[in-house]
């Protein structure tokens, strides 16, 4: 079996010219490949934003080009919206539910149907975030923002259609790993997250973010469109909703 390496595109050594005509020549004129074409140039900008991805030891920048290609593309063909949740892949510890039973004074039954629902809000946490994204493509587009969906850029979820302004998203302000904010580092991305904490008469209270992320989308605007982007909490909800009545095996108790 060939031995697997970790390789990132500027690991090759070639000419941005000529990772553009390797580009063009996988790519070809497919209209579902023009938005990676654009974050095909962001990337080219610094080589550092493109993934890491699992190659042959004898691998060729096209053979990671044709893999960072099928990455997005695959990606693209099925969004969050649309994919069924598999059960988890560990098992559930009954040494939990013993406790949890026993503290609630509950009979095994309900102690059981707990854990069920435990376990679809742990689900519903765990795609929440893919499908924030999906919100903000469909919000953001129209003005010129594209989804860098698949993981095709290190670090980066949105950037706009001119390359000039590269844009992280998270649910909370605490899902951030460390390794994204190394990346960060010196560079122009600029990061929101959705979810805040307030504390009112002592009490913890969510602090929706939508204002700042309208505010980074609104000043640098690429298409003609005229009206604001408006972004908001409801309209978040409304999303999810419809999301989830169109797809309830979106997440699982399992």
């Amino acid at each position: 079996m060939p031995k697997q390496l970790t390789k990132t595109l500027g690991d090759f050594n070639v000419s941005t010219d000529i990772l553009r005509q390797g580009f063009a020549s996988l790519a070809g004129n497919k209209p579902e490949l023009n938005d990676l074409g654009i974050i095909f140039e962001v990337g080219l900008t610094d080589l550092s934003l493109f993934p890491n991805i699992k190659l042959s030891d004898s691998a060729t920048y096209m053979d990671y080009l044709e893999k960072w290609i099928k990455e997005y593309a695959d990606a693209t063909a099925n969004p969050p919206s649309r994919r069924k949740a598999s059960p988890k892949g560990s098992c559930s510890d009954p040494a939990i539910q013993t406790i949890v039973q026993i503290a609630m004074n509950a009979d095994e039954t309900f102690a059981a149907r707990m854990a069920a629902y435990h376990n679809l809000f742990m689900s519903a946490e765990n795609i929440q975030g893919n499908l924030l994204e999906e919100y903000i493509s469909v919000s953001t587009r129209p003005y010129g923002w594209i989804w860098c969906n698949g993981n095709v850029l290190r670090a980066i979820d949105f950037c706009s259609s001119d390359g000039a302004v590269l844009l992280q998203i998270k649910n909370k302000s605490n899902t951030e790993n460390s390794s994204s904010s190394a990346i960060r580092t010196g560079t122009t991305i600029e990061k929101w997250y959705r979810l805040g904490t307030r504390t009112v008469a002592g009490q913890k209270l969510p602090a929706y973010k939508w204002d700042s992320l309208n505010n980074i989308i609104n000043a640098h605007v690429t298409t003609g469109i005229a009206t604001d982007c408006n972004m908001n909490e409801d309209s978040y909800q409304e999303f999810l909703r419809n999301i989830t009545s169109q797809n309830t095996d979106i997440i699982s108790d399992k």
